[in-house]
């Protein structure tokens, strides 16, 4: 079995930067986009990476977990207390992504 892996300082920093620059295009899509935040329930999550951000693509819906102090990237989203996640996976999520029509972001 299995224990939790170990990373270093360096490792968790470099780690945490790939988060924030993630973060940063969500939140810059999530302007664009009908989005607004959620909290994921349940036990399977640490307290910090319960926020949600979800994207309401033409395609469907795609979610990201945000840690708490990446909040600030997303004051300009309202906050849900439904959960409406339609079960989608990671590689769904980016399909979606990938068939946003610059054409329907222009309006």
């Amino acid at each position: 079995m299995n224990g939790p892996v170990q990373v270093t300082s360096e490792q968790a920093g470099l780690i945490n930067a790939v988060y924030r620059e993630r973060d940063q295009l969500v939140a810059a899509l999530s302007k664009f986009v009908p989005s607004h935040l959620a909290r994921h329930d349940g036990d399977d999550w640490e307290d910090e990476w319960r926020n949600i951000v979800c994207v309401h693509l033409p395609s469907g819906l795609a979610t990201w977990h945000i840690h708490d102090s990446e909040l600030p990237l997303f004051e300009h989203l309202g906050a849900t207390t439904r959960n409406h996640w339609d079960g989608h996976s990671t590689e769904e999520k980016y399909r979606r992504l990938s068939t946003l029509d610059v054409q329907w972001l222009a309006g």
